[in-house]
């Protein structure tokens, strides 16, 4: 594990730390703390200790010169955007040095930075593959642990609290953000599909899942899957992935391109067009009891106002005042449409039919199931870090253009 990503998985339990004991009244809270030490007792190495420190000491140094607002006093957008910033600049270091270690890789020489074993996030097969050989015949994948986890935790979050992955970590969302602000920048205008096209694009995302479901549990037989995870080209997945972008040919390049272009084309192209992940997250939310819900006796078109607020917030263009409980595919669990509702009127709300979920809630169980389930994979199974030794992994360089299946 690297410092970069230890030090994620400590902001996620400080974080959730800061929750409990901003709201400890009761035994159930204080429950939550203790359990919350007991699990960094058991999982904590000292590169996690030294993470902790670096996170404490700099939340301590921000409270010195501007003191640590409540975190019930946050709006929730800011609270969103911050954390997504935060995860922004995390993967570009991770990035930045996964790029380093495969150059030094390459050069020949043992490379003084580890791997950042978290860009295994970026291989459904690998991840889907490792799961289901994990579920189905206790067998733990050596060279892709990491994409095992990502994918069982993500797969986690979204039956308990769908999409919201999407809308508060997932850092592609927000450079994809990035990227249409700059062309709506160059070329002024909100550029919406007509129906039919918007029906069409937004298939393209479920076809490339179906693909990788495909590979996942039926190309690959069960008997067939030991040997897989041996293989050479399996061993190389994460370098191969990296190839296909970063040395284009002609393929690659038109791929890369369409991606670019509906992603600054049209607002969440990228999430709303082509992400299989997405996809997937979608499908599982609509298991989830969590919904955007409109109470119509709060809202404002109760008392005759053509109130269409929430709607025009919604980046997904779900039609929210129309709705009293949002279950489209689409909805990311954002809570721009719970920002704009009237303050006075408290119209919408994230929950179940019986109970009302906080932004800084929503965080927390985020937080849990995305960076504390990792934390303890790592900790206490020993699930993380991957096993391909770096001689192995050089000569896998060497040979990686002619790695096929």
């Amino acid at each position: 594990m690297s410092l970069i990503e230890a030090m994620t998985m400590a902001a996620g339990l400080v974080y959730l730390v800061l929750l409990a004991w901003q709201a400890r009244s009761g035994w159930p809270w204080r429950l939550a703390l203790g359990l919350l030490g007991i699990v960094w007792l058991l999982a904590a190495d000292s590169l996690l200790w030294l993470a902790l420190g670096l996170v404490a000491a700099a939340l301590a140094l921000w409270h010195r010169y501007r003191p640590l607002p409540a975190l019930g006093a946050l709006d929730g957008q800011w609270l969103r955007r911050r954390t997504r910033h935060l995860l922004l600049l995390c993967w570009g270091l991770v990035t930045l040095q996964y790029g380093l270690h495969v150059w030094q890789l390459g050069q020949g020489t043992v490379p003084w930075l580890v791997r950042p074993d978290v860009v295994d996030g970026f291989l459904p097969i690998a991840g889907g593959l490792g799961l289901r050989a994990w579920l189905g015949q206790g067998l733990a994948d050596p060279h892709h642990p990491a994409a095992t986890v990502t994918v069982l935790v993500l797969s986690l979050s979204a039956l308990l609290l769908g999409r919201a992955f999407c809308a508060w970590f997932c850092p592609l969302g927000l450079a994809g953000e990035w990227l249409h602000g700059l062309r709506s920048r160059l070329l002024p205008g909100e550029w919406i599909p007509p129906r039919w096209l918007d029906v069409v694009l937004r298939g393209q995302k479920f076809l490339v899942l179906a693909f990788l479901l495909f590979i996942v549990l039926i190309a690959v037989p069960s008997a067939a899957l030991p040997g897989y995870f041996t293989s050479p080209y399996h061993q190389a997945a994460d370098m191969k992935m990296g190839a296909f972008f970063f040395n284009l040919t002609l393929i690659s390049g038109l791929c890369l391109g369409w991606v670019l272009l509906l992603t600054a084309t049209f607002r969440q192209g990228f999430c709303r067009y082509l992400c299989p992940y997405g996809a997937w997250l979608a499908l599982l939310g609509l298991l989830t009891p969590l919904r955007i819900r409109r109470d119509a006796a709060r809202c404002l078109r109760s008392a005759g106002h053509d109130c269409d607020k929430c709607s025009r917030a919604c980046p997904s263009r779900i039609q929210v005042h129309q709705l009293i409980a949002v279950r489209s595919l689409e909805c990311t669990s954002c809570l721009s449409c719970v920002a704009a509702c009237p303050r006075r009127v408290y119209a919408l709300h994230l929950g179940t039919q019986g109970r009302r979920l906080a932004p800084r809630q929503l965080l927390g169980l985020l937080c849990l199931l995305l960076l504390v389930l990792p934390l303890l994979a790592y900790g206490l199974l020993g699930i993380w870090v991957s096993q391909t030794p770096i001689p192995d992994r050089y000569e896998l360089l060497q040979r990686l253009p002619w790695l096929s299946h």
